[in-house]
């Protein structure tokens, strides 16, 4: 079982214009807490933290060493971003980043996780989440975007490592995308597939891609010493190796990871309900890494990154250190508010789903760079909806009590009670 937490506060529950006119502007989520001089940890210390002192050189080589870059340039073709290499994304200061975060079940030569075979090979290789993480050009705000894994969608004929190429599928399982690209066991090949079907879906183009390795992830989770999350009710699911009491929990990484992996025996046990929980965890890890000084303890962080790096699967420049400090010095002053996490707007069709027409309306707000529509911030709140001339005028000028017809006075209703953000 989780430890409990000691407390709770707080409320509940990651381009370009590609043509079109873009839609009215959705709501922001606004920043809703400030915890300043915290949020400036990680990765954006890198260049003081591993060019100082003795041991440098190695803990740069093998934290470095940890990342698995894979360039696939080659295996996009004409889906490629124009221009052919390019630059390195620590250099486009200025510009939106998007980035394809896809969590993997595998990962070539993990024999413990189920899948995988024997060491250096691969068998069902799958990505049961996938995620596409904005970056603002003025890297204000990061949204982040699930795409559910049985979203029905043409996967286009893809390239693999040894020159041939798949047969293109129609209204086929999102999540295939990986696994016909992955086929010969390249994870690279597996990532490059599910771009080019994701930028035939929404027309947004992807700059580079992670790969997150499922077994991998739960040391990020115990190098931050567990992570807190609520639960309404309790989930026992033997499918994930999860047990957990209602309450505030403090996850550690294998608990966390039954969470993420978690279905058939939680909500109502589909694919869409998952992603929900999966947001929520990834909101409690960005608090739980972002509330962290790690600047301040050297070996803290040498643990975190060196669990972070070891979890990835890159394209060559997200994964290089320098274009990550870079990138992470540009977003110091990001804080969980400014983190949104949404869903693709769907409708069901059958047990599977369509993107709706509304997800046009997303696809557009990503390439002009503008704030989508989101269902929680890192907060793990909902975002605050965007001011009104109602919601500006005078503590006096707004209502707080109602009148009944015959001349009674009700006091206003209350507002609707929220599930608890949990503290360690």
């Amino acid at each position: 079982m989780p430890r409990h937490a000691k407390g709770s506060g707080g409320r509940a529950e990651l381009s370009r214009g590609i043509g079109g006119e873009p839609p009215a502007h959705p709501r922001h989520a606004h920043a809703l807490r400030r915890r300043t001089g915290l949020r400036r940890a990680g990765v954006a210390g890198l260049a003081a933290v591993l060019f100082v002192g003795s041991g440098a050189a190695f803990a740069y080589s093998e934290i470095q060493g940890n990342v698995d870059r894979h360039d696939i340039s080659h295996l996009l073709g004409d889906s490629a971003t124009a221009g052919g290499e390019p630059e390195p994304i620590d250099q486009k200061a200025g510009q939106p980043i998007n980035l394809l975060v896809m969590g993997s079940d595998v990962r070539a030569g993990d024999s413990d996780v189920d899948g995988a075979g024997a060491a250096g090979e691969v068998q069902g290789m799958r990505s049961d989440t996938t995620m596409i993480a904005h970056i603002s050009a003025d890297r204000s705000r990061v949204e982040v975007l699930s795409i559910p894994r049985d979203t029905l969608v043409d996967v286009p004929a893809c390239t693999l490592p040894d020159g041939s190429t798949t047969t293109p599928h129609e209204d086929a399982m999102f999540n295939s995308a990986f696994q016909t690209g992955g086929q010969t066991g390249d994870v690279g090949a597996a990532a490059a597939c599910t771009i080019r079907t994701v930028q035939d879906l929404t027309g947004i183009v992807i700059d580079d891609f992670v790969v997150v390795d499922f077994a991998g992830f739960k040391n990020v989770v115990d190098a931050l010493d567990g992570v807190p999350l609520y639960f309404d009710k309790p989930i026992d699911d033997p499918y994930a190796q999860l047990r957990v009491a209602a309450g505030c929990q403090v996850l550690d990484g294998t608990e966390a990871l039954g969470v993420a992996r978690a279905r058939k025996t939680v909500g109502d046990g589909s694919d869409i309900s998952r992603i929900g929980r999966q947001q929520e965890l990834v909101a409690a890890i960005a608090r739980e890494a972002l509330g962290k000084n790690l600047l301040t303890d050297l070996p803290a962080l040498y643990q975190f990154l060196d669990a972070a790096t070891s979890t990835l699967t890159t394209g060559p420049y997200i994964g290089g250190l320098p274009t990550m400090a870079g990138l992470a010095n540009s977003l110091r002053g990001l804080e969980p508010g400014a983190i949104s996490f949404a869903t693709m707007p769907f409708d069901w069709a059958g047990p599977r789903v369509v993107p709706s027409a509304d997800a046009e309306a997303m696809w557009e707000n990503i390439k002009a760079d503008r704030p989508i529509d989101a269902a929680i911030t890192g907060t793990g709140e909902a975002p605050a909806p965007e001011p009104t001339e109602t919601a500006t005028e005078t503590p006096s000028e707004q209502p707080t009590e109602d009148t009944t017809d015959d001349g009674v006075v009700t006091a206003a209703p209350s507002p609707e009670p929220t599930v608890p953000v949990c503290t360690k």
